[in-house]
């Protein structure tokens, strides 16, 4: 009966791991979308609008969910509580507080740094420029989320359970 038990937890486990890292392969290209929505939130914000960057921060944090929601929302707040504080630097600490929370990699997270760099910083046309250049940019990174997820997905999955089961009849 110990034996079944065990052998039960182990194949849970492992089978919880592949399961859990093929969801972060599946979270992955979604965020970066929610990303890209959000930006071109943002974009149409700066094209029509005359609001404060704080308050857009925070409509869009209001229509996003998960880590995408998180950052805006952070930004907003330290874009109303930091006096002095540059809009980057802003917008770098929300990324760097939110950043352990999101499936997405290095490369985005270097696509946002660089945009938080032009972030208020130049006039509307130029802002334009950087948020067309960013949106291509994770559209390629999406791409590849979306190539990768295809690809290793299943592949978690299947060895979250078969290694499991190898575990279970190599100690049995």
């Amino acid at each position: 009966m110990l034996k079944l038990l065990g052998a039960i937890l182990i194949l849970g486990s492992t089978t919880s791991a592949g399961f859990r890292t093929a969801r972060h392969f599946a979270d992955r290209p979604r965020q970066i979308r929610q990303v890209r929505h959000a930006l071109s939130l943002l974009e149409t914000e700066i094209t029509y609008g005359a609001r404060r960057l704080d308050d857009v921060c925070e409509q869009i944090a209001s229509r996003e969910k998960g880590p995408v929601r998180e950052l805006f929302h952070r930004c907003s707040e330290h874009l109303r509580n930091r006096d002095g504080i540059s809009t980057f630097s802003c917008w770098e600490l929300a990324v760097e507080e939110v950043w352990p929370q999101t499936s997405m990699q290095s490369s985005e997270r270097e696509i946002l740094l660089d945009f938080g760099k032009t972030l208020g910083v130049s006039d509307r046309e130029d802002q334009l420029q950087h948020l067309a250049r960013v949106q291509a940019n994770l559209q390629v990174e999406e791409a590849q989320a979306r190539d990768e997820q295809s690809r290793y997905e299943k592949m978690c999955k299947s060895l979250g359970i078969l290694g499991g089961a190898l575990i279970v009849l190599l100690m049995y």
